[in-house]
């Protein structure tokens, strides 16, 4: 069975998965209100469609949330504090964002009379995998404070509908998605920023390390269908794709080939994590999902190849804001 739709806000809406999801609501005939700060909605205003109304804000912001989710029958809740070295270096930044600002998303959604919420959690919480695929019953044991962070978000998802029933949720749990308007700090748009300015992409270790990497499009619709199913109510989804296996390695070796650069770059592979974003104990060496329950639940199958996704990041542009690679100290302004 099917929900009815009639105004949905889509908090982080101006990120990676944010945008298409956004564009995916206005194809249901929804309502869309997209919330986020001003720096990431400013990069990619250009690209919003008119009919999405916007709201400037932090989640830490409850009267901008009030205002915003006002009138919304749904959430989609997306807006997080990410990075690796962001989220080591401002420890107590991640956890503000992610733990106390999805606790204010679920109060104002309470206040709001809101019927559900989507949940975005990451493959991060799953840590270092006992076995591959990932099912979603397979032990958590995030080795960082992002992980820690997102479980603590989903404790927090189903305790608000223990405690308030009409409030339904599906947490979903993000593997390796990359597009268009991602962060600078991802693997993707940092080996496409490289190349494309002449300079071969960087690895730190081995570059055996191996990921499957799923297009923000296809997270985005099954981001949307989970939250119109029914069948999808109060229960956890790994959201990937599970047919692409790739080392760092050949990843590296694609981006270059994309762009034309095969003949006069090679990749740099450092054989360490000294002096970079990466620290060796939390370096997850292999992980990728099953998506069996998605199919299952919303028919959920990736549908975009990494070569078709990386063609499409470069057509649109790799769009990364200074300020997202920014490695400053947060002070206690950064709050007030």
């Amino acid at each position: 069975m099917k929900y009815s739709f009639e105004k949905v806000l889509v908090t982080g809406g101006a990120g990676c998965i944010g945008m298409p999801v956004c564009n995916g609501l206005l194809k249901r005939g929804v309502e869309v209100v997209l919330f986020d700060l001003y720096e990431q909605i400013n990069v990619v205003k250009d690209q919003i469609n008119d009919k999405i109304e916007i709201f400037y804000g932090s989640i830490l912001d409850e009267s901008s949330l009030r205002e915003a989710i006002r009138g919304c029958d749904g959430v989609i809740h997306l807006a997080a504090y990410l990075g690796v070295r962001r989220t080591e270096i401002n420890s107590l930044r991640c956890l503000d964002i992610n733990i106390n600002g999805t606790k204010k998303v679920l109060d104002a959604a309470i206040h709001a009379g809101t019927q559900k919420i989507i949940f975005a959690s990451s493959s991060e919480v799953y840590g270092e995998p006992l076995k591959n695929p990932i099912r979603e019953e397979d032990i958590t044991q995030g080795k960082s404070v992002y992980a820690v962070s997102k479980l603590a978000g989903e404790e927090l998802v189903k305790a608000y509908h223990a405690e308030f029933e009409t409030l339904n949720f599906t947490v979903l749990r993000y593997f390796n998605t990359y597009g268009p308007y991602q962060i600078a700090q991802f693997v993707i748009p940092k080996f496409i920023r490289n190349v494309l300015n002449d300079k071969p992409p960087v690895i730190y270790g081995d570059g055996r390390q191996e990921r499957s990497y799923n297009f923000s499009e296809d997270t985005a619709r099954g981001t949307v269908d989970a939250l119109f199913s029914q069948e999808a109510n109060n229960t956890t989804m790994n959201i990937g794709n599970s047919n692409a296996l790739i080392s760092l390695k050949d990843l590296g070796e694609l981006v270059i080939k994309i762009c034309g650069k095969q003949d006069d770059m090679k990749i740099n592979i450092k054989n360490t994590f000294e002096n970079t974003d990466r620290d060796e104990s939390r370096e997850i060496f292999q992980r990728y999902c099953s998506t069996d329950k998605a199919k299952a639940v919303i028919d959920y199958e990736s549908q975009i190849s990494l070569e078709e996704g990386i063609k499409k990041i470069i057509e649109v542009g790799v769009l990364q804001p200074k300020w997202a690679t920014s490695e400053r100290k947060y002070t206690i302004d950064d709050y007030l």
